[in-house]
């Protein structure tokens, strides 16, 4: 019996977007930093900064006055989650409540904050992207009724302590 390889496209690849290593918030289109390391936001500081030192070589001068003047369109999405600020020795990330400043654990190593942590999840439209239970708990009058039972469940089975 003769195993399949399987076979992997390199076409793929070229869409395959990563998050920003600036922000980590935004995954790069492209448009003004072909290797999709930065969003098009962190890239036009990077070269504002060089363009301020005098640094900037002509392509990429061009690029960012064509960027300025909006001939260059940003198509940078959005993370669907908010990530985490910082990384414990172990590779997990962690970050900070935005109501009373407690840490707060990151789901896995890919730095995303747990649904329970995002207000979002509960329904709620505010500022704040990260809070921890103490906090939802203050806001669970605004919450529909079908999370409100729901965060009483994670309650009862001591999500939060």
């Amino acid at each position: 019996m003769v195993k399949k390889q399987k076979r992997f496209s390199k076409g793929k690849e070229q869409f395959k977007r990563v998050y920003c290593l600036g922000c980590q918030q935004r995954k790069s289109c492209g448009k003004l930093d072909e290797k999709k390391r930065y969003c098009c936001v962190c890239y036009r500081k990077i070269l504002e900064e060089l363009e301020r030192d005098e640094l900037l070589i002509s392509s990429a001068q061009e690029a960012l006055n064509d960027y300025r003047a909006g001939i260059i369109v940003c198509q940078c999405l959005m993370a669907e989650k908010p990530r985490a600020k910082y990384l414990s020795s172990d590779g997990s990330g962690w970050s900070h409540c935005q109501g009373c400043w407690k840490r707060v654990k990151s789901a896995g190593h890919h730095s995303v904050i747990k649904n329970r942590n995002d207000p979002k999840f509960w329904g709620l439209e505010i500022k704040e992207k990260v809070l921890c239970g103490k906090c939802l708990r203050s806001l669970v009058g605004q919450m529909p009724v079908s999370k409100r039972y729901t965060f009483n469940k994670y309650e009862k089975r001591g999500y939060w302590k």
